[in-house]
């Protein structure tokens, strides 16, 4: 492909499947592309430098010390007069080789992060470095695609037919007993989270940015960790109720101490995903939530010139890519909620009157990271100047800036700066600037800092105001209930987690 480059080439490879294919249109939509590589490859195996390595996973994610690993396996659910046998077979050939499949994709992850591949020739090494593997923290997702349907039937029309929770189940003989059910396939030391073709599209839908997602994934592995048994209807619920419970300013999911006493389950109900899922408290925050894209569309400007081998140093100096990709992993770490925020400051600078040379600025704290802080600067340009010369001013006045923010929060450990054209102007550019300070400033810095920005008249007190901006995540706000365990079992949950539960003891009767 004359005028890409390798890494460009590779990622425009197509994974082999329907089902692939979405998955990956799916991640790259709420992770976006810089972080997302389908069908990643391992040189074990190739034996010749024409022949081919060995697949690693169908979706492999990296983000800073987050590694996410999909295997993604669509069967067809075979009816049988015996419905254990038909569960069985699909459970067999969908859930357990994803679980072989995660497992081996980690091992070989933790033990040769450098032999990983973007093409299945392995020309293409993975374009960036991976975490530590001492500080890695892996997620395992098994997507399995053909269950939904029978779950239908099997419930005869009155449940969503999604994948049933129930930590009950431990390992693959477990799970054969109890259809349309799953617990901890891999066992309790190494959680997979498994979804299905109604759970997929629910959690990337609702929880698409990488770091509501793995904080989601975080606390969901530390909520089955808490009680002996968790008993839910399916992942969809699980999220209706992390979306809608908030706890020390985070969304969150119960915690033991919480639970009625001498409890020995949780029981969640079924249908709060249906009422979230068509309330105006949703629909509010998905309109507010759409002004947000334009922090993705921002970030996937800066990533295609990092694939391309574009991206350029207006004050000069050189990046790595690792370099190159710590900076906009960093505008990547914000929540949607945020996004929201950081889009509402950046437009009021865009649409905001400036002259030729002359220079709109705004600051904003984070919502995602303590101790972060943006810099938005707008610039107006001379159409008869130099736009080089235009860009290298804007760009010196933004890196000044940045620096000058330390003096007004000396608390700062992240900056970020992004200068760009005013709305009203012909061309349009970008530049990002990432600091990081590993300490509070000294005296010497913050007299620099002083300095330079007097020197081109910016951070100048009596031009400066500072302005409250609050919002909510849910623009029609509502109480969340905390949540109450029923009396008695009401749901195919509550019915089926009884069951087990006196299975466990000696005594019972399998429900269905």
């Amino acid at each position: 492909m004359p005028g890409k480059t390798p890494w460009e080439a590779a990622i425009e490879v197509e994974p082999k499947t329907d089902s692939e294919r979405y998955l990956s249109q799916l991640a790259r939509r709420a992770f976006l592309s810089l972080w997302c590589y389908s069908n990643v490859h391992t040189d074990e195996g190739k034996t010749s430098p024409t022949g081919d390595g060995k697949e690693l996973c169908d979706l492999l994610v990296v983000f800073g010390n987050h590694i996410l690993i999909f295997s993604d396996k669509e069967c067809v659910y075979t009816e049988h007069a015996d419905p254990l046998v038909a569960w069985g077979r699909w459970y067999k050939r969908a859930v357990d080789k994803s679980v072989s499949q995660l497992l081996g994709a980690e091992k070989f992850i933790r033990e040769h992060p450098d032999r990983l591949y973007l093409d299945k020739q392995c020309n293409v090494p993975f374009p960036f470095r991976l975490p530590d593997m001492k500080q890695g923290i892996i997620h395992r997702i098994a997507v399995t695609r053909g269950s939904h349907d029978a779950g239908v039937a099997n419930w005869k029309g009155e449940s969503s037919g999604s994948l049933m929770i129930n930590t009950v189940l431990e390992g693959k003989v477990d799970h054969l007993k109890m259809p349309f059910t799953i617990g901890w396939p891999a066992g309790r030391d190494r959680f997979v989270h498994v979804l299905d073709e109604l759970t997929l599209d629910v959690l990337l839908g609702e929880l698409d940015t990488i770091a509501d997602l793995v904080a989601y994934f975080s606390e969901k592995e530390r909520f089955f960790s808490s009680a002996k048994y968790i008993s839910a209807p399916g992942e969809e619920e699980l999220i209706a109720l992390y979306q809608t419970t908030v706890r020390n300013e985070k969304h969150a999911l119960p915690h033991v101490p919480n639970v009625p006493p001498g409890s020995s389950m949780i029981m969640l109900p079924e249908g709060e995903w249906e009422a979230f899922n068509t309330s105006s408290h949703r629909a509010s925050r998905d309109a507010a939530n759409n002004q947000s894209y334009m922090w993705d569309q921002i970030i996937e400007y800066q990533s295609s010139f990092i694939r391309s081998a574009k991206s350029v140093a207006v004050l000069g100096g050189t990046y790595t890519v690792d370099q190159q990709e710590e900076l906009v992993r960093a505008m990547a770490s914000e929540t949607r909620f945020g996004r929201r925020m950081l889009v509402a400051a950046l437009t009021g600078v865009l649409h905001h009157p400036v002259v030729a040379n002359g220079q709109f600025t705004r600051r904003a704290r984070s919502l995602s990271v303590p101790d972060r802080y943006y810099v938005f600067t707008v610039m107006g340009r001379d159409v008869t100047s130099d736009y080089e010369v235009y860009r290298k001013n804007r760009a010196h006045v933004l890196t000044t800036y940045c620096h000058g923010v330390r003096l007004k929060h000396p608390d700062a450990k992240e900056v970020i700066g992004i200068a760009i054209e005013p709305m009203t102007s012909d061309a349009s550019s970008q530049d990002v600037v990432y600091m990081e300070f590993l300490g509070p400033p000294t005296p010497e810095q913050l007299v620099a800092a002083r300095e330079d920005c007097d020197r081109i008249g910016i951070m100048q007190d009596s031009a400066m105001s500072e302005m409250a901006y609050s919002a909510q995540e849910f623009p029609e706000r509502r109480l969340m209930k905390d949540y109450e365990r029923s009396n008695g079992p009401a749901n195919r949950a509550e019915r089926r987690a009884q069951a087990s539960a006196q299975r466990r003891n000696g005594g019972g009767k399998r429900g269905h």
